[in-house]
């Protein structure tokens, strides 16, 4: 099993259950607060009373007190019976309070806690673009229909930081680890703009709240397509809240090939505590919607700074000399898309020249501009840096 890289050193008990930090006084409390659990002073720890008293859980003061590791155990089974949900996922919950944890319950064809091969490659490969693409909408001030292929500094520096956790049966529930900067002091400023508020958050939650906005964007337009017959404008107008082809094409890879569902649950880290929010589902109508305003969406906006790598496959050009028209058989270079597509440009005579020894030697070319689809056919407009690569 993975654990999440950099977080604290990983306790594993008698019984193999594991557990990073939950066994810590403070960071359980941390927990239990923020769930609206109340505190009673007893000797020796703390009695904490569920909101409608209907649980209790005894936390020791001190984890050298006999017999801790036994009123830890008692405790997650307890909250486990409270909240509905695994031991496991509450355990790391209490570990990373220091970080929002998404979780992306997929629905393989496969046996519990497994997931075929190809689509365990494709819905983690979609996590990633799924993040990356709250990143970019986080940081950007536009907002475009198909997010640039050079991403902003800001977004991949973030995703550096951010790490994968643990997975856990059920379905097959992928889990992305975002740190987020402590609070400083008790209580936020309050503010009533919501969007100056927003902005007053660290850049990392940013990225989280982004994320929950966009995909419940995107499932409404979904909705409004099925249910009211509405066209592409249902995901365009809702551009600015994150909804782009990037976004959908990200949340599509999170089902199997053959259809089915999906479910995305936001944790949020305890030292900034958010109200809980239900879970997200994505349902098979939904998926097939998402798949093609994607589509739509590259269709009807440029892909800018798309670098193409492929090989040349037609040349054309009146006369002996002068520019031409080529085309390529190639993918975008960084895309999350690997299809083969075919792309048209126009070269100047120098590019022309290269393209006519490339296609002639079968060498492989790139080349960068602002891809476009037209009808059935992908032009890449104002082309520039065309090269021949060196073969390995």
């Amino acid at each position: 099993m993975t654990y999440l890289k950099g977080a604290s050193q990983l306790i594993t008990d008698v019984d193999g259950f594991h557990f990073a930090h939950s066994s810590d006084p403070q960071r359980i409390s941390l927990y239990l607060t923020a769930r609206g659990w109340r505190p009673e002073e007893e000797q020796g720890g703390t009695l904490w009373l569920a909101h409608d008293e209907s649980y209790e859980i005894f936390v020791p003061r001190h984890k050298q007190m006999r017999g801790y590791t036994s009123y830890i155990r008692t405790m997650l089974k307890t909250l486990s019976a409270a909240e509905g949900r695994s031991e496991a996922k509450i355990s790391l919950e209490i570990s990373v309070s220091d970080a929002d944890v998404q979780y992306v319950h997929t629905d393989p064809d496969a046996d519990p806690g497994t997931t075929p091969i190809d689509e365990g490659v494709k819905a983690f490969e979609s996590l990633r673009q799924w993040v990356l693409s709250g990143a970019v909408s986080a940081s950007a001030d536009k907002a475009p229909l198909v997010q640039p292929t050079r991403k902003p500094a800001k977004a991949l520096d973030f995703m550096r930081s951010v790490r994968l956790g643990p997975t856990f049966e059920g379905s097959y529930i992928l889990t992305a680890y975002i740190p987020v900067p402590p609070r400083i002091g008790q209580t936020e400023i309050e503010i009533d703009h919501p969007e100056v508020k927003l902005l007053s958050q660290p850049f990392q939650r940013r990225v989280s709240l982004k994320l929950m906005e966009a995909t419940y964007a995107a499932l409404l337009a979904a909705d409004d397509v099925i249910q009211r017959r509405e066209g592409i404008e249902a995901f365009t107008r809702r551009a600015n809240k994150g909804v782009n082809a990037n976004l959908c094409e990200a949340l599509t890879g999170f089902t199997s090939r053959d259809g089915g569902e999906a479910r995305i649950d936001f944790s949020w880290a305890l030292s900034r505590p958010v109200e809980p929010i239900a879970p997200i589902s994505l349902n098979r109508d939904q998926i097939t919607i998402l798949r093609e305003a994607a589509e739509e969406m590259r269709a009807a906006s440029p892909e800018e700074d798309a670098t193409i790598v492929g090989a040349v496959v037609r040349l054309h050009r009146e006369g002996a000399a002068g520019p031409g028209e080529i085309s390529i058989a190639g993918i975008v270079e960084g895309g999350m898309n690997e299809r083969l597509r075919r792309i048209w440009l126009d070269l100047t005579e120098a590019d022309y020249s290269l393209a006519t020894q490339a296609h002639g030697s079968g060498a492989t070319v790139s080349v960068t501009g602002n891809l476009v689809r037209r009808g059935n056919r992908y032009v890449l407009q104002n082309p520039s840096g065309f090269s021949v690569r060196s073969e390995a």
